[in-house]
């Protein structure tokens, strides 16, 4: 196709990938100890297969500090993938939002409740603080004028 017969993109996207275990530090420590310490503690006192075991419990439960995770906004959804999975949620689930120094909370509520943490959506964040919050804060005031 010619280059001047391309259609011009009409959805605006915000895309970013993050992983933590990257920055090194504090986290990268506690991590290491924490899987270095269940390990030994589970083998003296459990055995080899439940030391494995809860090894592979432990990796499995924080795998969003070690593997990539990529956010995309669209105008009509928020898109997590993940290595095993993705989760799709259109911008009408979400409701508000709260800012934090880590990332952004979506919640599928109007005000804060007890259910929120195990109903609403966390994005880390890495530099586009005020790009995703401005885009995220368009499509909450849209989705409110459309219902």
């Amino acid at each position: 196709m010619p280059e001047d017969k391309i259609a011009p993109m009409t959805e605006r996207e915000i895309s970013w990938q993050v992983l933590p275990i990257k920055k090194g530090g504090k986290k990268l420590m506690i991590f290491v100890i924490a899987l270095l310490g269940t390990g030994v503690l589970l083998y003296i006192f459990a055995g080899l297969y439940w030391a494995l075991f809860g090894l592979l419990l432990l990796l499995g439960s924080l795998s969003a500090f070690y593997t990539p995770t990529k956010y995309i906004l669209t105008e009509k959804e928020i898109t997590i993938k993940r290595p095993l999975y993705t989760l799709k949620r259109p911008w009408a689930e979400i409701k508000r939002y709260e800012a934090d120094k880590n990332g952004i909370f979506l919640s599928p509520f109007s005000r804060p409740r007890k259910l929120e943490n195990f109903r609403g959506i966390y994005l880390m964040i890495e530099g586009n603080r005020d790009e995703v919050i401005s885009f995220i804060e368009e499509r909450i005031n849209e989705s409110k004028r459309k219902a």
